[in-house]
C-alpha cells in the first residue's frame, strides 16, 4: 500500500476520493490549499474551494474517515500563477483558462512538492479523469469528465497522479458519500471560478491599469461603436456591444490598438487555428495522417481534425468541420479516442 497526499477541495468529489483510498487500505494525508488571503477570500463564493467552509468540511471528512488533515498556504503560487495570468491575459485581448494554469501550477505542481515534503509517493484528487499508466484518459461520466484542464500533467509526473473518482459517475459519488454519512454528500457544486464571485471579473481589475476606451470596428475596419475596454470582451461574445443596427459578435480583440473588431455570425466560423505551449503524451508522436478529435473549449463538441507540430511546443491544427468563436487564450485539447493525446493554448484561429 502508498502514502497518498489527497487535494482535498472541501466538495464532494475529493472526500470520496479520499475515503476510497482509504478503504483501500492506502495511508492517506488530506490536504487543503488556502488559495487566497482574507479580503479576496472574502469577494469568492462561499461554496467555491478557497474559502473558509471547504476547509473546515475537509477537516470535517478527514476526521470522519480517520486521516490526517492539513491546510497548506498557497496564496503566493495562487496569485502569481493564476490570478496574475488571469488579468494579463485579459489585458492581451485575450481568453484564459485558469483551471488549466491551477492543475499545471499548484495542483500538480506546488502540491507535488508537498507531497515530497509529507513523504507521499503519489497525489490524488477528485477529477473525473482516469490515468492508465503514462497515458490520461477521459472519465466514464461524460456529464463530469475534466480531463479537458488536465492535459497539462503531460509535464509533471503523470505516474505519480491518481484519479479515484474518474471511473465512477457523479450520482455513485454522491451515493458513496451519503453512505458514508459525510458533510459533503449533498454540498452543492461551485459553477464560477473560484476567485471571481457570480461571473464578475470587474472587482479583478479593479486595482490594474486597463486600456479603457477604445474603438469597435466591423471586418472592413469601419468605426460602428465605442468598447468599454478590451477585457470585458470575449470572441463570440453579443452581450455589452450597444445597438449595432444588426446582430453582431466579437469577432477578434487587437489589444495594442485598443480596438475591438465585431463581425455576423458568419463571421465567427474557422477551420484552422495555431497552439502553443503544448504538451504531449509522453513517448507519443502525432500522425499527421490520421484524424484527431480536437476541444476547443471545456463543453464544446469535439471536432475531427489534422494535426502538425512545426517544433515540439507548436500544434498547426487543421479542422475538418468549422468551428464557432474560437478564442485564443483558450486551449485546444486533443484526443485518440478517449485517450488525451496533448494540448497547448490557441494562439490564433485562422
Amino acid at each position: 500500500m502508498s502514502r497518498i497526499l489527497v487535494a482535498m477541495s472541501g466538495g464532494v468529489d475529493s472526500s470520496v476520493a479520499a475515503a476510497l483510498l482509504a478503504r483501500d487500505g492506502h495511508e492517506v494525508v488530506g490536504v487543503t490549499m488556502k488559495l487566497l488571503d482574507k479580503s479576496e477570500a472574502d469577494g469568492a463564493s462561499c461554496a467555491s474551494c478557497c474559502g473558509y467552509d471547504a476547509s473546515r468540511d475537509a477537516r470535517l471528512v478527514a476526521e470522519a474517515i480517520g486521516i490526517p488533515h492539513y491546510t497548506v498556504n498557497a496564496v503566493e503560487v495562487f496569485r502569481q500563477t493564476v490570478i496574475s495570468d488571469f488579468v494579463r491575459e485579459y489585458r492581451a485581448g485575450r481568453t484564459p483558462n485558469p483551471c488549466v494554469r491551477c492543475n499545471q501550477f499548484v495542483k500538480f505542481g506546488f502540491l507535488m512538492n508537498r507531497a515530497d515534503e509529507l513523504g507521499c509517493e503519489f497525489v490524488a484528487t477528485g477529477h473525473y479523469a482516469l490515468r492508465r499508466g503514462n497515458r490520461l484518459y477521459r472519465g466514464i461520466d461524460p456529464g463530469k469528465d475534466q480531463a479537458y484542464f488536465l492535459y497539462v500533467i503531460y509535464g509533471a509526473a503523470i505516474e505519480r497522479i491518481v484519479f479515484p473518482v474518474g471511473g465512477r459517475t457523479k450520482s455513485e459519488i454522491r451515493g458513496i458519500a451519503a453512505e458514508l454519512r459525510l458533510v459533503t454528500a449533498h454540498k452543492p457544486e461551485s459553477q464560477d471560478i473560484c476567485f471571481v464571485e457570480d461571473g464578475n471579473y470587474s472587482a479583478i481589475f479593479e486595482n490594474t491599469a486597463l486600456s479603457g476606451e477604445g474603438t469597435m470596428v466591423d471586418t472592413r475596419g469601419k468605426e460602428v461603436g465605442r468598447h468599454a475596454g478590451i477585457h470585458k470582451y470575449t470572441v463570440g461574445q453579443r452581450k455589452g456591444l450597444g445597438a449595432l443596427g444588426k446582430k453582431m459578435f466579437v469577432k477578434e480583440i487587437r489589444p495594442l490598438e485598443n480596438v475591438v473588431v465585431v463581425g455576423t455570425e458568419d463571421d465567427l466560423w474557422a477551420e484552422t487555428m495555431i497552439v502553443n505551449h503544448a504538451v504531449v503524451a509522453h513517448d507519443y508522436r502525432i500522425d499527421g495522417s490520421i484524424d484527431y478529435d480536437v476541444q476547443v473549449r471545456y463543453r464544446s463538441k469535439p471536432v475531427k481534425a489534422r494535426i502538425s507540430q512545426s517544433d515540439s511546443k507548436t500544434f498547426h491544427i487543421k479542422l475538418l468541420e468549422p468551428v464557432r468563436a474560437i478564442a485564443p487564450g483558450q486551449s485546444a485539447v486533443i484526443y485518440d479516442g478517449t485517450m488525451v493525446v496533448g494540448g497547448g493554448v490557441i494562439e490564433r484561429a485562422g
